[in-house]
């Protein structure tokens, strides 16, 4: 790999699954051998419970210093906290702390780029392949600042609402242009489907037809809402909590479509 692979996983809309796949994705290809930098983006900090990072009032991801808040604070940014290493992959959790960094770029988006170049920082001291961002929903700000610090946006679909959203995206991607001038939508991801409903048959044919020359589709992730929630019980990916899984073969099927898409060898 030559360079980093910097992924934005994002939608506007709630309720697509943005967690869910970034933190797949992220043990799927650390899995692989890639090492992989997950940074949790989301003020709500999903991911970051969904690992079982909060599990204390004085656990370290609920300090105040371990978000990426303090790269914002002043006009250049600071350096990044050290991580958390969890089962091969090194995370940024997420506290409520977030919500000032929300607060700084409302009243200053010159700093926008600030988490970019504190992570172009990073990248030179550390060897990452994979650095991905589980982005929050809305379109805000902070928002902005988490899509420029990546050059892939992969936009996860669960229905209608998610795609219906996805003009935002285009205007995000413009916004941020400037800072990340690759950044670009790479893959559309049908994610939690039930292949037995037509509502589900109708919104593959609706995304095959009218926006695969946007960007490729993924093939599916299906809906499993028992082993997800057996994973989650565990605080685990479900790559890791049930590699046989069919929907781990799924998670899996995406990784390899996104590194067939970015040029990568699987």
């Amino acid at each position: 790999m030559q360079v980093p692979i910097r992924l934005a996983v994002s939608n506007i809309s709630g309720g697509e699954g943005k967690t869910t796949l970034a933190r797949e994705l992220a043990f799927a290809l650390s899995g692989r051998g890639y090492k992989v930098a997950l940074f949790d983006l989301d003020p709500q900090a999903s991911l970051t419970k969904g690992l079982g990072l909060h599990t204390s009032a004085d656990a370290p991801a609920m300090r105040p210093e371990s978000t990426v808040t303090a790269v914002f604070r002043t006009d250049q940014p600071g350096a990044l906290p050290a991580p958390i290493h969890i089962r091969g992959v090194d995370v940024w959790p997420a506290n409520d702390t977030l919500g000032e960094a929300e607060g700084i770029l409302m009243g200053d988006f010159t700093r926008v780029e600030n988490l970019r170049l504190a992570v172009d920082d990073l990248l030179e001291k550390n060897p990452y392949d994979v650095v991905i961002f589980d982005c929050k929903p809305q379109r805000t700000n902070f928002l902005a600042a988490s899509i420029a610090a990546a050059d892939h946006i992969i936009l996860p679909v669960s229905g209608m609402k998610g795609v219906e959203n996805t003009d935002q995206i285009a205007k995000l991607l413009r916004t941020v242009r400037p800072y990340s001038p690759k950044i670009a939508l790479r893959l559309i991801v049908p994610n939690r489907m039930k292949a037995q409903t037509r509502h589900h048959k109708n919104l593959l044919a609706f995304l095959d037809e009218n926006y695969r020359q946007f960007a490729p589709i993924s093939r599916p992730v299906r809906d499993s809402t028992a082993v997800v929630g057996s994973a989650a019980e565990s605080r685990e990916s479900v790559v890791q909590h049930a590699p046989n899984s069919e929907v781990a073969s799924d998670f899996q099927a995406v990784a390899d479509d996104l590194l067939s898409v970015l040029g990568v060898s699987a």
